[in-house]
């Protein structure tokens, strides 16, 4: 591995100093690696694949390419900035395809269900959960001035 950790870091034109500070650890800890006096923990490992899109098969046994595929449309690129599941992909993928009132529906629907929840003091898990509602917006309208709308599609052929 330690081949691949300096190839990754000269690929990327970085010093050790540059890299290790992009990964919030110590230059040593690289020049350790790179001389393979230190194997990098898993963590690292994931910090390294992370930060430089690199491709987690390829850094452990060199199979495959150095680097991942860039993400195709915003929506690939945000499930991996937050790790997204599957089902999560599927979720906001058919939610940002519908019609913009059906959407409005929906934020309309959820705003309504929280606030009969907040509403309701005769449920002792809304008490239990006193404050949980709060700060959340009342309206679409309120929804979209905290989180306006993004086009996903928009960014498909900037990638």
């Amino acid at each position: 591995m330690k081949e691949r950790i300096k190839k990754v870091r000269r690929e990327l034109e970085l010093t050790q100093q540059e890299f290790a500070d992009k990964l919030g650890i110590k230059r040593g800890a690289i020049a350790n690696y790179e001389v393979g006096r230190n194997e990098p923990a898993d963590s690292v490992i994931s910090l390294i694949c992370r930060e430089f899109n690199v491709n987690e098969e390829w850094l452990r046994s060199g199979t495959g390419e150095m680097f991942k595929p860039a993400p195709s449309s915003a929506l690939d690129a945000m499930v991996e900035e937050y790790r997204l599941s599957h089902g999560d992909y599927i979720l906001i993928e058919k939610f940002v395809h519908m019609k913009a009132e059906n959407r409005a529906a929906i934020v309309e629907y959820i705003t309504q269900v929280a606030a009969a929840l907040a509403a309701d003091d005769v449920n002792p898990a809304t008490k239990a959960a006193s404050g949980l509602f709060d700060g959340i917006p009342e309206t679409p309208e309120e929804l979209e001035k905290l989180y306006p709308p993004v086009d996903l599609d928009k960014n498909k052929e900037t990638g």
